[in-house]
């Protein structure tokens, strides 16, 4: 086995992990909201005038309805993201086997680059109805929602759609070798 294949089939195995990894680590992360808010890096910055611990948009604890709907709206990008290790797995399993340029191989990279651009969007949502679901509980008036872009979504964005032409131009190489390989 080539190096090539043996590093593809030890990544399979990764990005496998990683599916199951993902929802638990959501459910962890809300399920232990309040310690993960207070803990650096993970906590609101100073930086921007807040405080480290709760988040000051917050008019009193997290229920467990909101840790509950917290969960579900990360499962968004999350779902995503799962999605996106898939089609790792399925591309390094492939690799694995030697399939460099097939058209599966190809479908698998599409598929992963649309999966990422996804998982941009999905995150902005998310984003949005944390805000919501954290100030459910505020007096009325005070609930909040926030829509935020940040430079890492702009730049997973644009390496999705990196993603999606490199696949485009290796279905282009694919369907030249493959007339060539019919010219006798």
């Amino acid at each position: 086995m080539t190096k090539i294949q043996r590093l593809s089939s030890r990544l399979r195995l990764l990005f496998l992990a990683g599916i199951g990894l993902v929802p638990l680590l959501h459910a962890l992360g809300w399920a232990y909201f309040e310690q993960v808010i207070s803990t650096p890096p993970f906590s609101f910055s100073p930086l921007l005038g807040l405080s480290w611990g709760q988040p000051p948009f917050m008019a009193g604890a997290v229920t467990p309805t909101m840790k509950l709907l917290g969960f579900a709206a990360s499962m968004l990008p999350g779902a995503a993201t799962m999605y996106s290790f898939a089609c790792l797995a399925g591309l390094f399993g492939r690799f694995g086997k030697g399939e460099m340029f097939t058209a599966q191989t190809v479908g698998l990279l599409r598929r992963l680059g649309w999966a990422v651009l996804a998982t941009q969007g999905l995150r902005v949502l998310h984003g949005s109805l944390s805000t919501l679901i954290l100030t459910m509980d505020n007096p009325a008036g005070q609930h909040m929602i926030s829509v935020g872009l940040d430079s890492a979504t702009v730049s997973e964005t644009v390496t999705g759609v990196v993603i999606i032409l490199a696949s485009w131009v290796m279905d282009e190489a694919r369907k030249l070798k493959e007339e060539q390989e019919l010219v006798i």
